[in-house]
């Protein structure tokens, strides 16, 4: 397809050109994280000369001077230009409510009738009412002159009670139909009250001026960028621990409010962020003079991070194996084709989606990840008495894993929500599965003393020892990463010592004083136990924050 990118430029029309309106629908949409760029194309027949195509009822937010055209066909022909024109909406919108109005019109006419048929069912049941009373009277007065025998009565009797039932059939009849004509009414009301909210609403025509060396068949494909619009990463994290893998869903949450449906488009989502701006980030002079009372402060400014270079893709697929006719299988998740570029990657959908226009969000599939995950548990007893299974994986997707939102399992067993980072491709990415109630955890305060201590200036002494015992209830090796604390002091009179007997930590926390890390390493239904003593000192009667 020949590129015939253009700036929306507006030309005059030539003046012996035709005008040429085909219908044009939404072929391709590439949706980034604020914004999309929908394609729509229109094929038609082009006539030879000078030609003006006119794409009607583009939404009135794309951007005039994101417009590209292209173009390719049995017609040889060039593009001169493009215009953009504002359109109202007030002329078709009228013709639409009035068609409307009709349709409420010709409803309410049948509902009459209705009521009519009813009012005369009703209205003859009266009558035949009366007519029975009356002739019982005139009878029961006339008895003794004539008789009447029970064949005349029953007859009476029986054509009394097929006019009343006919006619309350009727009438149940005429009340079905009009609760039916009132919610084609209703609909027909909400319909026209669409409509007449569309009376301020404008779209936007894009005109191509062409010129054809002959006739011929023409596809012309014209883009644009609209703001409404974006997707969501959402991200389902599988462990199986047995197998020490983490398996990652990808799916993608596209939504749009441009006002009109992306119906069986090819769909494409992309990392790439247009609406960030392209720009490169500068540095200022930082100038130090003496400083007087005016308390200011200089305001740096914000820069950008440059985008990490994308490492090329390695998508590894499993080998196709025989199956058994007739053997049932698994339902497979449908995978997206993924582009990987310098500085994003573009994913596309496995098949024609449709998002609707008024913003209901649609997810689809994506991508799944394998990955090898390292399960350790995690302890603060200090906190909580319980073990929380987490699992590390190296990110070897090739493209970063964007932030999100997780749907954790553990098997086929759903046990919460966690938020997914931005991982860069070869970083780390841990996340937590919940409980784990099968390695126990204890902590217990043994000891507790207050002392008074030296012989001329006096100071108060408190003395711990914590206890805490790690018990591993599986008949296999596991890993626990234990933290507890030892209160660190800001205060030069406050002093803080660990004292003989306390189990030395792996490592402390260097973004978190006092902190101290132990890596257990439990054999099969094995026990371990960590100890903590320490002590304060403080002068004589000063008040300490912050102890238990």
């Amino acid at each position: 397809m020949r590129n015939l990118a253009l700036v929306a430029l507006v030309f005059p029309a030539l003046a012996a050109a035709s005008t040429v309106k085909p219908a044009s629908r939404i072929d391709a949409v590439t949706v980034y994280r604020q914004s999309a760029r929908v394609t729509r194309v229109a094929r038609f027949e082009l006539p030879a000369g000078a030609s003006r195509v006119v794409l009607e009822g583009l939404p009135d937010e794309l951007d005039d001077d994101s417009i590209r055209v292209e173009g390719k066909g049995a017609a040889r022909a060039r593009v001169f230009g493009v215009s953009v024109e504002r359109v109202t909406a007030q002329a078709a919108v009228t013709a639409e409510a009035r068609a409307v109005e009709e349709r409420i019109e010709r409803l309410q006419d049948d509902d009459r009738a209705l009521e009519d048929a009813s009012r005369a069912a009703q209205a003859r049941a009266k009558f035949v009412e009366s007519l029975r009373s009356t002739y019982s009277e005139e009878r029961a007065k006339n008895l003794a002159v004539r008789g009447v025998s029970a064949r005349e009565w029953a007859e009476l009797a029986g054509h009394v009670e097929r006019e009343l039932a006919d006619a309350a059939a009727r009438v149940r009849k005429a009340e079905a139909g009009r609760r039916e004509l009132a919610r084609k009414l209703a609909q027909a009301r909400a319909e026209l009250e669409k409509v007449q909210s569309k009376r301020a609403r404008t779209t936007k025509a894009v005109g191509v001026e062409l010129e054809a060396e002959r006739d011929g068949a023409l596809e012309l494909a014209v883009s644009y960028a609209v703001g409404s619009a974006g997707w969501t990463p959402i991200w389902d994290a599988r462990l199986e621990p047995e197998r020490a893998t983490m398996e990652l869903t990808f799916l993608g949450s596209v939504w749009q409010r441009t006002g009109e449906d992306w119906s069986e488009v090819k769909l494409v989502v992309s990392t790439a962020e247009p609406a960030r701006g392209v720009y490169v980030p500068e540095l200022e002079p930082v100038y130090l003079t003496e400083r007087r009372d005016v308390h200011t402060l200089g305001v740096a400014r914000r820069s950008q991070a440059s985008a990490p270079a994308a490492a090329k893709s390695a998508f590894a697929q499993e080998p196709e194996q025989d199956v058994a006719e007739g053997e049932p299988q698994e339902v497979e998740l449908a995978a997206a084709s993924v582009e990987q570029g310098l500085l994003s990657a573009a994913f596309t959908a496995p098949r024609r989606e449709s998002v609707d226009g008024a913003g209901q969000a649609r997810k689809i599939a994506l991508q799944r990840f394998p990955l090898r995950a390292e399960l350790v548990r995690i302890a603060a007893p200090r906190r909580e008495a319980a073990t929380f299974l987490t699992a590390k994986a190296v990110n070897e997707t090739g493209f970063p894993l964007l932030p999100g939102l997780a749907g954790i399992y553990v098997g086929d067993e759903f046990v919460g929500r966690a938020p997914v980072a931005l991982t860069p491709p070869g970083g780390e990415l841990e996340l937590a599965f919940g409980v784990d109630g099968r390695v126990e955890v204890e902590r217990k305060v043994l000891e507790r003393k207050r002392l008074t201590a030296g012989l001329l200036s006096k100071e108060d002494v408190q003395r711990y020892r914590v206890r805490i015992e790690v018990k591993n209830r599986y008949a296999t090796p596991v890993a626990v990463r234990l933290l507890d604390l030892v209160p660190v002091s800001r205060d030069e009179r406050i002093k803080v010592a660990i004292l003989d007997g306390t189990t030395a930590p792996t490592r402390e926390d260097p973004e978190r004083p006092g902190v101290r890390i132990h890596e257990l390493a439990l054999g099969a239904r094995e026990a371990k136990v960590v100890e903590l003593r320490y002590e304060v000192r403080t002068p004589r009667g000063l008040a300490i924050a912050g102890l238990d």
